[in-house]
C-alpha cells in the first residue's frame, strides 16, 4: 500500500552538515530524486506518489542549502554531496536509482555504480559548468526531453555520442522542461518507471541475494524517523 504520509529522514554529511528528504517507504528498489538548484522536494510534485505506487521506495532528496537540508546553496559541492548521500543510501537499501532535473541532472553524469548508482533518468539535462563531458562515468541512463526545449535539446545532441555507458534518450515535441515536461506527458513518467523497473531491479535482486549468503538475515535497512543508518551507527 503507498503510503498517505512520506517519513523524513536525514544524511550527515562528514562537513557536519545534515542532507534532509522524505521517504516513501515501499519494499522495491531505492529510487533518489534530486530537485535542480534553487528547488527542494515540493518541485517534484505528485511524482514521488506515482513511483512509489509502482512499487519503488523513493528517496526525495533536498541538496545543501535547499528546503530543510543545512547550510548555504553551493553547486559546487553538489557531486561530493551526491556521493555521499548515495554511499548512505546503497548501504541500507542497495543499488539506487538516480532521477533528476536540470543542472543537477548533468552533474549526475559523473556518477556511478562505484558510487551506489548505476542506473540514472535525467529529465531535462542542460549545460554546467560544473560538467566536463570527458569526466562522464559510465552508467546505463535514459535522457528525457522536449526537443521544444532548444537549450536541454542542444546540450544533449552536442555530448550523447561522446557519454560512456549505455543511453537512451527520450524526447517529445513540446517546449516544457522539468516536472512540466513530466506532468505534460505522463507517458513519460510510466516510461521512466519501465527503464528503472528493467534495468533497477536487476541490480536490487542481486544486492538481496549477496546479502542474504552474508548475513542469512533479511539485508533490508532502513532510513526513518529522522535518522539515517548511518548516523545510527557513529
Amino acid at each position: 500500500m503507498t503510503p498517505a504520509t512520506p517519513l523524513p529522514f536525514e544524511i550527515p554529511l562528514d562537513s557536519d552538515l545534515v542532507l534532509r528528504g522524505l521517504e516513501y517507504q515501499q519494499d522495491g528498489p531505492p529510487v533518489v530524486l534530486v530537485h535542480d538548484i534553487g528547488g527542494d522536494a515540493d518541485s517534484w510534485r505528485g511524482i514521488p506518489l506515482e513511483l512509489t505506487a509502482k512499487g519503488f521506495r523513493v528517496m526525495n532528496l533536498e541538496l545543501r542549502g535547499h528546503g530543510l537540508s543545512d547550510g548555504e546553496a553551493d553547486p559546487e559541492r553538489t557531486e561530493a554531496d551526491l556521493k555521499e548521500a548515495l554511499s548512505a543510501i546503497d548501504g541500507s537499501f542497495g543499488p539506487v536509482g538516480l532521477v533528476g532535473l536540470g543542472t543537477v541532472a548533468t552533474t549526475m553524469f559523473t556518477l556511478g555504480p562505484d558510487d551506489g548508482a548505476p542506473v540514472h533518468a535525467l529529465v531535462s539535462p542542460r549545460s554546467s559548468e560544473l560538467f566536463d563531458s570527458g569526466r562522464g562515468v559510465a552508467a546505463m541512463r535514459a535522457i528525457f526531453a522536449g526537443s521544444g526545449d532548444d537549450e536541454a535539446d542542444g546540450f544533449i545532441r552536442s555530448i550523447y555520442q561522446r557519454l560512456p555507458g549505455q543511453n537512451m534518450w527520450f524526447s517529445t515535441g513540446v517546449d516544457a522542461r522539468g516536472t512540466d515536461l513530466l506532468e505534460a506527458n505522463p507517458t513519460m513518467i510510466e516510461q521512466i518507471a519501465m527503464f528503472l523497473r528493467r534495468y533497477l531491479t536487476a541490480h536490487h535482486l542481486a544486492w538481496i541475494s549477496d546479502r542474504r549468503l552474508e548475513t542469512g538475515n533479511d539485508p533490508s535497512g532502513d532510513i526513518e524517523d529522522g535518522q539515517s543508518k548511518r548516523a545510527a551507527s557513529e
